[in-house]
């Protein structure tokens, strides 16, 4: 019979299996070992869903996630913990299931919007970088700072303002200057240089309508299924086809429904679940398309090629229009289902997308003389342009 895994054996094998040096998945002591006060409230969660699903330290093997020392920050719990719910109501003897390994989820400390899958001797992992992260975090930390602008009464109604035209109008100048700064953060991120101090996300999420915070939970929790998908339907994971990409995010979808089972059976309630599925992957594809548009601006400051970045874009594109095609064949329930949350989203990165283009006119302007955007226009509408509007969904949300 095979000895159950270490927390010490599992974080060496963390530190084995990190694709690039760039991961720096070993650099020794610093902030990114600290964790804060009450940590220890995450592996509470841990142990509880253990308890409550013994199946999964006795069958799959996943006991030594209760152990701390198997984690070097703070972030591997808490998707190590997605991944305990994500499995624990899936039947055990589920060929893919019963015939995987162990799955340790942890966050990588590459810069790049990226997440990969990577299977291991005796355990799997997946590694969610640490750009994503923060891009993520940049972008709810412009949305509070925008809401922060709204009238009181009016604050809490929607997934970030819903008069944003309103304020733009009669706050111009702060909007810009609230954008402009999320803008250069992602900048700096993708050139692989930490943005300047900022507030702490969590305790400004905390003030703000709860489905901020839920918001941000869904997409990493996304993230972490699609992943996890990859590795219990087998998937090549060198082949980053679009095919295969659309099946893992279907995938994902189960798995989420599975985890709402968990939720139910443990906290009494379902909605992060449901939020991962009706917020989390569209947001994903919305901030990732988002990501590489602001990539694709740097590299044209610098006069490097941009395809592949259009192409990324393109793609997660066609993963979006599958992945809504999806929810709306399987017929979920309303919770589950793309929400004006999304339109908040959408709000939100279209008005990004609107400084990046004015950020490549005054570049051109300074350089040539000329206001010309680093994009066609109808390059820009053709791979950005209706993302939700392209039938009636955007309407009938924003009714």
């Amino acid at each position: 019979m095979t000895m159950p895994l270490t927390g010490e054996e599992i974080a060496a094998r963390a530190r084995n299996a990190a694709i690039t040096v760039d991961d720096g998945y070993d650099i020794p002591g610093g902030e990114l070992y600290g964790w804060p006060a009450g940590h220890e409230v995450l592996l509470t969660r841990i142990t509880n869903t253990l308890a409550a699903y013994p199946h999964l330290a006795n069958d799959l093997g996943y006991s030594w996630t209760a152990d701390r020392t198997a984690y070097r920050t703070l972030m591997d719990v808490i998707f190590q913990h997605h991944v305990l719910e994500l499995l624990a109501d899936v039947d055990p003897g589920h060929p893919n299931l019963a015939a995987s390994k162990p799955v340790a989820a942890r966050q990588a400390i590459n810069r790049d919007f990226i997440s990969y899958a990577q299977p291991a001797r005796d355990v799997d992992f997946i590694f969610v970088g640490r750009g994503f992260m923060d891009v993520l975090k940049y972008f709810l930390e412009m949305t509070v700072d925008i809401m922060d602008l709204v009238p009181e009464p009016q604050r809490r109604l929607l997934w970030g303002p819903s008069n944003l035209e309103e304020i733009r109008e009669h706050q111009q100048q702060d909007v810009a200057s609230i954008v402009s700064r999320f803008v250069d953060q992602a900048i700096r991120v993708t050139r692989g240089t930490a943005p300047a101090p900022h507030g702490p996300i969590t305790q400004r999420l905390a003030a703000q309508p709860h489905h901020m915070w839920m918001t941000y939970d869904a997409v990493e929790s996304f993230i972490v299924a699609h992943e996890l998908a990859h590795l219990l339907e087998r998937h090549d994971v060198r082949d980053d086809t679009p095919g295969k990409e659309i099946h893992a995010d279907q995938a994902a979808v189960s798995l989420q429904l599975a985890r709402g089972g968990t939720q139910k059976a443990v906290d009494g309630t379902s909605a992060m679940a449901a939020m991962a599925v009706s917020v989390g992957g569209p947001a994903f594809y919305l901030l990732g398309s988002l990501f590489y548009l602001i990539t694709a601006l740097g590299d044209w400051t610098r006069n490097q090629p941009i395809d592949s970045h259009m192409k990324t874009i393109a793609s997660l594109k066609v993963r979006w229009l599958y992945y809504r095609k999806y929810l709306t064949d399987l017929g979920l329930p309303t919770e589950m289902q793309i929400t004006e949350h999304v339109v908040g989203v959408h709000r939100m990165v279209s008005l990004c997308s609107e400084a990046v283009s004015a950020y490549s006119k005054m570049f051109n302007l300074r350089a040539s003389g000329k206001p010309l955007p680093f994009l066609d226009e109808r390059i820009l509408q053709a791979v950005w342009g209706d993302w939700l509007d392209d039938d009636t969904t955007f309407t009938a949300l924003q009714a």
